[in-house]
């Protein structure tokens, strides 16, 4: 008898707490989804759902003056109503950064209210030029902002764990300031010296070392030093012919050509959770299925780029050794 009505208890809390969930998802703005590739387990909604509320009801700065890192990310379209979750999970973090922006381009209009709430926290939403596409994450920064800290790259549909910027920073700061630092890289395959394999057979990274054949990818967070970010700029806008699709290859390109590393946060690939319905369009289909990531890594390399990929390749063993 009493397992019985223990049992009718708990189906009427999950019968609850599904009229709540879909109320909250309906007239709310909660994100979620079910059946999608992009729907969460029950811990990552149950963390978006704390998220949702938090941004209702904080008060707390998205920054922290004494930080040492600057956090980029950018939006567009329909992203725009969501974007405040990313920002979100990066605000409630173990650490914050000193600035955390969000750049906007296209036609200006009304902010949701979520980001209006988050611009009174200390979000600064700051409108680019047009026609920069995936690359506006960082060549308004570069060219507008002083490089004197880290640049920290963030995708706008994407959950960032609580430790995401701290674990980033500290790698960084274990590493000297010397490397691009990723969560998330594959390891650059070559067919000959003057040739890249396409990047459909590219494999993990399963390495912390730091090496010119990590490839890194900012789905899950890139940090660029200030090197770094003084050679981007001078390079200036040449990924609009040669990788206008794909700024982990036009940045991992410059990376390479500057002399500076790559570095895999942990020996193994991160990737954090999407946030709900965020995958309905995106370039991944576009770059990795169309061949687009081939052909913009011929253009983005030259001689001295390929030369040192190859030469790490050849050294793999001796890197991962020091690693």
């Amino acid at each position: 008898m009493q397992h019985r009505m223990r049992a009718t208890v708990r189906n009427a809390v999950v019968r609850t707490r599904r009229v709540l969930r879909s109320g909250a998802v309906r007239f709310g703005g909660l994100p979620h989804s079910e059946g999608t590739v992009d729907s969460p387990p029950p811990e990552v909604a149950h963390d978006i759902t704390g998220l949702w509320l938090r941004n209702m009801r904080s008060r707390a700065s998205v920054v922290d003056v004494a930080g040492t890192v600057d956090v980029s990310m950018t939006t567009h379209g329909r992203r725009v109503a969501d974007v405040w979750l990313a920002i979100e999970s990066i605000a409630r973090g173990t650490a914050r950064p000193r600035r955390l922006i969000l750049w906007l381009d296209g036609p200006q209009r009304r902010l949701p209210w979520r980001l209006r709430r988050l611009q009174r926290r200390g979000l600064e939403i700051l409108r680019a030029e047009s026609g920069l596409g995936v690359h506006t994450k960082y060549w308004p920064y570069v060219t507008t902002q002083p490089l004197d800290v880290p640049l920290v790259l963030a995708d706008d549909d994407i959950v960032y764990p609580p430790t995401w910027l701290e674990l980033l920073h500290t790698r960084d700061a274990d590493t000297g300031h010397r490397y691009l630092v990723a969560y998330r890289a594959h390891e650059i395959a070559m067919i000959s010296p003057a040739a890249f394999a396409p990047y459909m057979q590219w494999p993990p990274c399963s390495s912390s070392a730091p090496s010119y054949r990590h490839f890194p990818t900012a789905v899950s967070g890139l940090l660029l030093p200030p090197a770094l970010l003084r050679f981007v700029y001078e390079a200036g806008t040449a990924f609009l012919s040669t990788s206008p699709t794909n700024d982990d290859l036009w940045l991992h390109a410059c990376a390479v050509r500057a002399g500076i590393p790559v570095v895999q946060v942990t020996e193994h690939q991160q990737h954090w959770y999407f946030i709900p319905l965020s995958q309905t369009q995106g370039l991944n289909a576009v770059n990795v299925f169309g061949g687009a990531n081939d052909r913009q890594m011929a253009a983005a390399h030259d001689e001295l780029t390929r030369g040192r990929i190859w030469r790490s390749i050849e050294e793999a063993p001796e890197e991962d050794a020091r690693s």
